[in-house]
């Protein structure tokens, strides 16, 4: 990190999980949510007896030891990290020590400390901090995940994190405020008679949805049209599985890649949309005619949408080993040129479609809608809007008002920010962006090679914004499609978001956001988006595990179909019918 920092400069898109380019407009360092030297920091659980002793005095260092743009001696914030497959390091560099962290220590006098670092494949870092749960271990003073809302209720139940309530109205910058406030039911998932018990790491409008991929070389080569209904890609995926796409005249492909093990509705490998074909979605809260709300795994269109998948499995459309992967892994199939089509978000061209590039050369891939079912319906899942995380903050942390601040400044400066400011170009010069001779800049570490050195792998961008505590810096929710919409209507970009963005999205991601803004009436909500209900607590994981080995044994044909109508009645005896009351008691409070 050559002369300090001098040479970090803009923007950059985070992705996978999709590009994030972001941050808010402000080019005053001094800050969304920083607080006046006479202003008293929040009691709510931190000990701030340590602040400095040049507190409230002529210096402008308030009580926690910031001066108004960083903390005048640097303090410590310890968490715990899931590496995942999108992270990427310059040779030298790991999470405990790159240039993020030193920017960030130096900049605003945090520096984070790594209490333990797993690489994140097979759900590591949920089942590592689950073990400290159960284990009763220390925990640092921030958590962020991402996932299931069970590990999330399971941390907050603990009892050893902070209502947010007062940190979040004293120090969350406006950025992030209005953000937050986008959407009214932000917090409802972490509120405790009342009290806010987690902060929303906010994620782009729509970045959740869905769309079909498929082979485009395989579409072409085997003179497929685009699929419309259910029946039309099941005739493509027969052609996939029968008809030697990969002209290696072995019987070595097949339709659909899946990835059920964890469940039926999924970030990647979805196929919760099959469901959604037939009038339901499994795994989440639905709206029935009469206005309540039922569980879509139990509902009996799911019947149906079993009976299709195991007609695919019998047919050879998916793998066998679907229900031994997951998400990620059951990408692979893809990526790897078995499988000719995927149902993924719109940002999969980012990753992981970058490894199917490079494991078969000259292949290629297109967004197609979602199909309709039987009966012309279409439903596809669209998560809870805006919100992709959580970060907890410990009782015991010593400066609880340090994340809002480190979250502010990407709001400020990372998230949509203005021509001749930091980033507009992208973190670091040398990692996610380079300038040519002639001026204008580079994101081709491969290309260039001199002007990204110490790259381990050339393949891939060097992004450090997914090193920060907040997973991409921070995230304007509206901003990505708008900026998507106007690009792939042809218009020019005027900021250094859109500007980077036209750089490095492709022409296949743009289609895809113009497909799910076209299809957007398909979402089907989850309207509960409350805490685990009392019997959810001790009865989710039974539940849960008896729907998901039904399915699977009807799936593989170890069960018939007609095991469902019993599984729903096993799912009612043991705590269903209860949890679906509890359900509707808080949607009819909610609803208020």
């Amino acid at each position: 990190m050559r002369n300090s920092m001098k040479k970090l400069m803009l923007v950059s898109l985070t992705g996978v999980l999709a590009a994030s380019l972001a941050a808010c407009g402000s080019s005053n360092n001094n800050n969304g949510g920083n607080q006046p030297a006479s202003e008293k920091p929040s009691n709510s659980g931190g000990n701030n007896a340590a602040a400095t002793s040049n507190a409230g005095t002529d210096s402008g260092v308030d009580e926690t030891g910031w001066d108004g743009k960083k903390y005048a001696e640097p303090i410590t914030l310890t968490t715990v990290k899931g590496v995942g497959t999108n992270y990427f390091f310059k040779t030298g560099e790991t999470m405990e020590n790159n240039v993020l962290q030193k920017y960030m220590k130096d900049n605003l006098g945090i520096d984070v400390k790594y209490d333990w670092v797993v690489t994140d494949t097979n759900d590591a870092y949920k089942t590592k901090l689950r073990l400290m749960l159960s284990s009763g271990e220390k925990m640092p003073d921030v958590i962020t995940y991402r996932g299931d809302m069970e590990t999330v209720n399971m941390l907050i139940d603990s009892g050893q994190f902070m209502s947010v309530n007062e940190l979040f109205d004293k120090y969350a910058g406006d950025e992030y405020k209005k953000a937050a406030a986008l959407n009214p039911d932000t917090f409802l998932p972490v509120t405790r008679d009342g009290e806010r018990m987690a902060l929303p790491v906010l994620d782009y409008a729509f970045n959740d949805d869905m769309v079909l991929w498929l082979r485009q070389d395989w579409m072409d080569k085997l003179g497929l049209q685009a699929p419309k209904t259910v029946a039309d890609l099941e005739a493509i995926m027969d052609a996939f599985t029968t008809k030697d796409p990969d002209g290696n005249g072995k019987p070595d492909t097949f339709g659909l890649a899946l990835g059920f093990k964890n469940g039926f509705l999924n970030w990647m490998t979805d196929v919760s949309w099959l469901f959604g074909a037939y009038g339901t979605m499994p795994g989440q809260w639905n709206k029935a005619a009469d206005g309540t709300l039922t569980f879509g795994s139990v509902d009996p269109a799911a019947k149906q949408a079993l009976g299709t998948l195991k007609s695919w499995m019998d047919k050879g459309w998916i793998s066998k080993d679907s229900g031994l992967k997951d998400d990620t892994s059951g990408s692979e199939f893809f990526t790897k040129g078995q499988a000719g089509a995927i149902v993924g978000r719109n940002w999969l061209p980012d990753w992981p479609f970058g490894d199917l590039i490079n494991n078969v050369p000259g292949a290629k891939y297109k967004a197609y809608p979602i199909p309709a079912g039987p009966d012309g319906k279409i439903g596809s899942q669209s998560g809870n809007p805006s919100v992709n995380g959580w970060m907890l903050i410990n009782k015991k942390a010593e400066h609880p008002e340090a994340l809002l601040r480190y979250y502010n400044f990407f709001y400020d400066n990372w998230a949509n920010p203005q021509k001749g400011s930091e980033f507009e170009n992208g973190f670091a010069e040398g990692y996610d962006w380079a300038k040519l001779p002639d001026g204008t800049i580079t994101k081709d570490p491969q290309k260039y090679p001199d002007l990204f050195p110490n790259y381990a792998d050339r393949t891939h961008l060097v992004e450090p914004i997914y090193y920060s505590l907040t997973f991409e810096g921070a995230r304007q929710p509206s901003l990505y499609a708008d900026t998507m919409i106007k690009l792939y209507n042809g218009e020019a970009p005027t900021t250094p978001y859109e500007e980077q963005t036209k750089a490095v999205r492709k022409p296949e991601n743009l289609e895809a956001m113009k497909i799910v803004m076209d299809q957007k009436d398909i979402r089907m909500k989850n309207y509960f988006q409350g805490p685990l209900t009392e019997t959810m607590k001790s009865k989710n994981e039974l539940l849960n595990k008896l729907v998901n080995e039904s399915f699977s044994k009807i799936i593989y044909g170890q069960a018939p179909i007609d095991s469902f109508d019993t599984m729903v009645e096993n799912w009612k005896k043991s705590g269903g019918d209860q949890v679906t009351k509890e359900v509707n008691d808080w949607y009819a409070s909610a609803s208020k």
